[in-house]
């Protein structure tokens, strides 16, 4: 009987001990929750306190990568002025306001506490003009990503041959066609110092170039290398003869080694 009770002393003064401990635990987690109400009240305050501080009034700008949109442009599309409260700004909603400027390909933007907001931009490189009803610019993913102002000089490669109603209808079939031109056009420039391209028609089955003295290449879709080594020749043999072409055609699919040139009439070209 006397190993009985004091089993069952043990039992009740483990099962005290075992309730004592979990009271000491919701204390502590008490006392923890009631730390961490403070820390997020006191957190609250002061986010109320710095979202109305003059100490954080956006007074100043700093900005790189800027060359055709400006500082003034961004932080109107954004709606920000002087005197705006620092703190309180989301820097990727600025952002994406500033992305809607045509020629920023991308936008970073950094709050530097207390006054200052920082803006890294990327901008489109234009790198064609296309007529699609209206003369758009075109950057290097064939992209036309604005129309051309009066106020604007660009000297680019003209690129013809896209309806309005074709680059409406399919933009990504028009993207893909400008993309492809310009490929024409870097592997010509690549190949010829001069003349340069003035215009790129783009035809259904060749290439039209009109180079800057005014004379058009007509290339095929195929071999692009060896139709531009085959016009290095004519050119080479035309300048020898004193003579001036007005066309070349180099687009016979049927023998595609073939050459047709148009001479103008009564014109010479200078000799080296």
């Amino acid at each position: 009987m006397s190993g009985v009770a004091s089993r069952n002393r043990r039992r009740r003064a483990d099962g005290a001990a075992s309730r004592a401990s979990r009271g000491r635990t919701v204390l502590r987690g008490l006392g923890l929750l009631a730390a961490l109400a403070s820390l997020a009240w006191i957190g609250f305050q002061l986010d109320r306190w710095a979202a109305s501080s003059p100490h954080f009034a956006l007074r100043k700008f700093q900005s790189s990568g800027l060359r055709r949109a400006t500082e003034k442009e961004l932080l109107r599309l954004a709606g920000l002025a002087p005197g705006m409260n620092l703190w309180s700004l989301d820097s990727a909603t600025v952002a994406q306001a500033m992305a809607a400027h045509p020629w920023v390909r991308t936008v970073e933007v950094t709050r530097s506490l207390p006054d200052t907001l920082q803006l890294r931009v990327e901008e489109r490189a234009p790198v064609a003009l296309a007529s699609l009803g209206d003369l758009y610019v075109v950057d290097a993913e064939g992209a036309p990503f604005k129309r051309v102002s009066p106020a604007e000089t660009l000297d680019l490669p003209l690129l013809t041959g896209i309806t309005r109603e074709q680059a409406e209808k399919d933009p990504a079939g028009t993207a893909a066609r400008l993309r492809e031109a310009l490929a024409v056009a870097d592997v010509y420039q690549h190949a010829f110092d001069r003349p340069r391209l003035s215009e790129i028609q783009l035809g259904e089955s060749a290439f039209e170039l009109i180079t800057t003295d005014g004379v058009r290449v007509v290339l095929g879709r195929d071999d692009l290398d060896g139709q531009l080594r085959r016009l290095q020749r004519v050119r080479d043999e035309l300048q020898h003869r004193g003579l001036a072409a007005a066309a070349i055609h180099l687009e016979n699919r049927v023998r595609p080694g073939w050459v047709a040139v148009q001479i103008q009439p009564g014109a010479t070209a200078p000799r080296r």
